[in-house]
Parts: structure tokens; sequence; C-alpha cells
């Protein structure tokens, strides 16, 4: 057996929060909750709308009246949301590239509604949330109107020994000590039939939970209790479901890769099938460049 990832990342501050909004309800939505977790974890929180004038023929006054007119639209959607002056604002110009870029340089947390306005009615995510979610340098919390009116007391992290998880249970580590919120680490599998010869099945649970002790020693060592839940012969979508479900006050804690995901894809199907699926809010962590080389010799869970 290959060797598992280890995290030795500290658990330090999320000191910036993001939050894109557009005016819909479901930014104001998303809005809210930020500003709920960040009085929780003593983080700063920045209303960010990206402009896009609609056209380049614009004289330097007029654009500076759309713009200031822009600036106007985001002080009175944020003070709906949370109140005058709550938070601090943020117009920059462009679409979601430019909300990525932002984000890169000055948030550890962006945060989005599930839908803006332009989203179809049948369709969970908009178009820029799909964007984002494929493309964040940063963690991303993708944030559901049902999940808005709940404090965050409870997180649920899905854990497979994989790079990505591995950047989940780091940023885990981080906010669950500074929400002093109750983890509860997520691990689904389907045993291989080879294993059956080699050895017998009623140890695979045990084994399980060892190995996830130790994928989740970080948060562990932020000072955080963990409890380790594991599945066998359940989809991990399911699994992550029903352990969020549990209680209405819960985030979901993902990775954006997964083991056994195709080379090149930067978005598995756990994290964007857990989103559609769940009326809580999903963070998606993007995958750490210092484990991605440690990534590549890892394998599944194995039995002894």
């Amino acid at each position: 057996m290959r060797p598992r990832i280890e995290i030795t990342q500290e658990a330090g501050p999320v000191k910036r929060i993001l939050v894109g909004i557009d005016g819909s309800a479901a930014s104001r939505d998303a809005l809210r909750w930020a500003a709920r977790l960040a009085h929780a974890a003593d983080s700063e929180v920045t209303a960010v709308h990206a402009f896009t004038p609609g056209t380049s023929e614009l004289s330097p006054d007029y654009a500076e009246v759309l713009r200031s007119a822009a600036e106007r639209r985001v002080e009175g959607w944020c003070a709906a949301a949370v109140g005058p002056g709550s938070v601090d604002r943020l117009v920059i110009d462009g679409g979601p590239d430019a909300l990525l870029a932002t984000a890169a340089e000055q948030a550890d947390l962006l945060v989005v509604g599930t839908r803006g306005p332009g989203s179809l009615a049948h369709v969970h995510l908009g178009s820029v949330v799909h964007h984002l979610a494929h493309h964040t340098l940063v963690p991303l919390a993708i944030v559901p109107t049902s999940a808005a009116v709940h404090p965050v007391k409870r997180i649920v992290v899905g854990v497979d020994g994989s790079a990505g998880s591995a950047a989940a249970v780091a940023f885990c580590a981080r906010l669950a000590r500074l929400l002093t919120a109750a983890v509860v680490a997520v691990y689904a599998d389907e045993p291989i039939v080879e294993w059956a010869a080699e050895s017998d099945p009623c140890s695979w649970p045990p084994y399980a939970e060892a190995e996830v002790r130790r994928w989740v020693a970080p948060i562990e060592d932020s000072g955080v209790p963990v409890a380790v839940d594991v599945e066998w012969d359940v989809p991990a979508v399911a699994t992550l479901c029903r352990a969020i479900e549990a209680a209405p006050d819960t985030l979901a804690i993902v990775g954006t890769r997964s083991l056994g995901d195709i080379s090149g894809l930067r978005l598995s199907r756990v994290p964007i099938q857990l989103v559609h699926h769940t009326g809580a809010a999903v963070v998606m962590v993007p995958q750490d460049t210092r484990l991605s080389a440690a990534a590549s010799g890892s394998e599944g869970l194995r039995a002894p």
C-alpha cells in the first residue's frame, strides 16, 4: 500500500469572506448567511458586485455615472439583507472571472447563492455559480435559501484519503475551531470483490474508521473532536446527504477532487451532486497544489 496524504497546516483564521451579490434574493440570502458566519468566526465580510456596463462604446463620464449607480444599488442590496453599514462593499469591473481573480487575491472564502436573476426557474444553480465552482482557487460556499436562516453549529466533512479530501479537512480544521462546531467525518465506499480472498468483510468498517481517524487528525489537533461515520455499499452522495440532513444547522465541506476522478477534470461529481441534493450550504475546497504530487501516488482505502 502506498502512503496516505498527510496534512500539517495549522488551523489559522478565516480572515476575509467575499460574497458575490447581484441583487437577486439568492445573493441576499447568501450575504445574510455569510454575515452570520463571519460574526461567529470573527471575520470580515465584503459584498462584491461584478459590474459590466453592457456596452464598450461609452464615454468615460457616462461609464462613471453607470458605475456610481451600481455602487448605490449594491449599498441598497446590502442594507436590505443585513442592515446599513453592516458589511464592506466592492464593485469590480468584469464578470465571473473578475470575481474569481479578486477572491484569489483577497479571500479565505467566497460565498454565492444558488441562483442569480438570469437563471431558469427549474435550474438549481445559475451559470455563474457553475463557472465559479469549476474555476475557483479559494474555498467556495454555495448557499441555498433554506440554509440562510441557520447558524453553523455542525460540520459534515467528506473524506476519502485523496488530496482533495485533505484540502477539505484542512479548511474544516480552520473553520470548526473558530465556530466551535461539532464535526462529523463521512467516508463511503463499496468494497472490491478481490478483497474477499484476503480479509474478513466484518473487519472492513473498523479498519476504515481507524484510517479515517488518521485522515482527520488535523481537525482533532486543532482542538475539535470528530465523530466518524463509515458506510459500505452506499453511494458517497447519499451517505453525505443523510449525515447532513440529521440537523438543520449543518454545513458540508468537500474537496473539489476525489480518488477515482478522471484526470484533467477540476470538479468531481460528488460536490456538484451534493449541491443539487441537499438544502444545506456546501463549501467546495480546491485541491492544495502542494498536495498534488502526493495525490498522484495515493490509492483508495484498502482492507488489511
